[in-house]
C-alpha cells in the first residue's frame, strides 16, 4: 500500500515538473519576439462602411539566439480582407495562414529568414471589421489585447470626413490635422504586457452614407481615366501632325507637278529668254502679216494687238527683251494697229 501511495506521489510530481518546464519553454520562446515601435490606425468609414485596421509593427528579437520561428496576430470576430505586408522588402505583400478559434480567428506568419539577436522586422497587418452601431449617431468600441511586450505603441482615431460630434472614450485631448484633410485623436501606450486590455470608446454624428474615400475599385477606375486622357491627348496630337505632313506632301507633289509640265522658255538672238506662246509676237525677225479685215474681224484683232502689248511690256519687266527690243517691236505693233 505505502509503495502505491509513492509511485503514485512519484507520478504526480513528474506531471507537475513537465509542466513548469513546458510553461517555461513556450514562455522563453514567445519572449524572444517584442514589439519596439507600433501604429494602430482605427478608421471607420474610410473607403467601406466598415472598420479598416491598420497596424505598423516592428518586431525584434531580444534573445542571443537566432529566432525562425513564426508571428501571430489575433483577428476581431468578422474581421474580413486582411492582408500582411513585408515592410522590409518594400510592399511586399505575403499569404499568412488563418486559424479558425471559438472566440476569435488568428493570422499566423512564419518569418521567411531567421530575424537575427537584436534584428528588426517591420511588417504592416490590415484588416476590416465592423462593429458600428446607430445611425445618424454611431458607436463602436476598439479593443486590443497584445500577444507580445510592447514598449512603445500610438493609437490614432480618425474622425470620417463630413463626420461631427466626435468623442474618444478615454480622452484623447483636442483632434489634431492628419493627412489627406483627416482630423485625427492621438494617445501614446508604454510598456503594454501580453493580456492587457486596452479599450477605447468612438462616437459620433454622420448622416452621409458614402465613404470618407472612393472605394478601390472607384480609385483604380478614375485613375484608369485619367490615365486614358493624356493618352488621348497624345492620339489626338498626331494625328493633327499627319495632317499637317500630308497636306505638306500634297503641296510639294502640286508644286513638283506644275515645274514638270511647264513649258520650256525660247531666246532670241540677243540670248534673251521668253516663253513659246510669246515667240509669234515679239520675234524680231517676223513682222506680223498685214490682212483686209472687217469691222468684227478688225475689234478683235485690236483686242489681240492688246493683249500682245500687255504680253510685251511683261517680257520687258520680267527681263526676258531689252528695252531697246521692247521699243522695236512696240513700234511694230503700232504701225500695224493703224493700218
Amino acid at each position: 500500500m505505502l509503495q502505491f501511495k509513492a509511485k503514485k506521489w512519484l507520478f504526480a510530481l513528474m506531471i507537475f515538473f513537465s509542466l513548469v518546464i513546458g510553461t517555461k519553454t513556450a514562455y522563453a520562446e514567445t519572449t524572444k519576439l517584442e514589439i519596439v515601435r507600433q501604429d494602430i490606425n482605427v478608421m471607420p468609414e474610410y473607403d467601406t462602411p466598415d472598420i479598416l485596421l491598420i497596424y505598423s509593427v516592428d518586431f525584434k528579437n531580444n534573445s542571443d539566439q537566432p529566432y525562425s520561428g513564426e508571428f501571430v496576430w489575433n483577428l476581431p470576430n468578422g474581421a474580413k480582407k486582411y492582408t500582411v505586408v513585408d515592410q522590409s522588402k518594400g510592399d511586399n505583400h505575403v499569404e499568412p495562414t488563418v486559424k479558425h478559434g471559438e472566440k476569435n480567428d488568428q493570422i499566423v506568419w512564419k518569418f521567411p529568414t531567421p530575424l537575427q539577436p537584436g534584428e528588426t522586422k517591420p511588417v504592416q497587418i490590415e484588416y476590416y471589421y465592423n462593429t458600428l452601431q446607430g445611425n445618424p449617431d454611431k458607436t463602436f468600441v476598439y479593443e486590443y489585447i497584445p500577444e507580445y511586450p510592447i514598449a512603445q505603441a500610438e493609437l490614432i482615431v480618425y474622425q470620417p470626413k463630413k463626420a461631427s460630434n466626435m468623442v474618444v472614450t478615454p480622452d484623447f485631448g483636442q483632434a489634431q490635422p492628419g493627412n489627406d484633410g483627416f482630423s485625427v485623436y492621438k494617445k501614446e501606450f508604454k510598456n503594454l504586457k501580453p493580456g492587457d486590455n486596452v479599450q477605447v470608446k468612438v462616437g459620433y454624428t454622420k448622416s452621409d452614407p458614402n465613404p470618407s474615400v472612393a472605394p478601390p475599385s472607384q480609385q483604380q477606375g478614375q485613375s484608369e481615366q485619367s490615365t486614358g486622357q493624356p493618352e488621348q491627348s497624345k492620339r489626338t496630337s498626331a494625328a493633327i501632325v499627319l495632317l499637317f505632313l500630308a497636306a505638306f506632301v500634297a503641296v510639294l507633289g502640286l508644286i513638283i507637278y506644275k515645274a514638270m509640265n511647264s513649258k520650256p522658255i525660247s531666246s532670241n538672238q540677243d540670248g534673251e529668254e521668253f516663253d513659246d506662246e510669246d515667240e509669234v509676237m515679239i520675234n524680231p525677225q517676223e513682222k506680223p502679216k498685214k490682212r483686209n479685215l472687217s469691222t468684227q474681224q478688225q475689234s478683235k484683232g485690236n483686242s489681240k494687238l492688246q493683249a500682245d502689248k500687255k504680253k510685251l511690256r511683261d517680257a520687258l519687266i520680267s527681263c526676258r527683251i531689252s528695252e531697246e527690243t521692247y521699243y522695236q517691236l512696240l513700234a511694230e505693233l503700232n504701225e500695224e494697229e493703224d493700218h
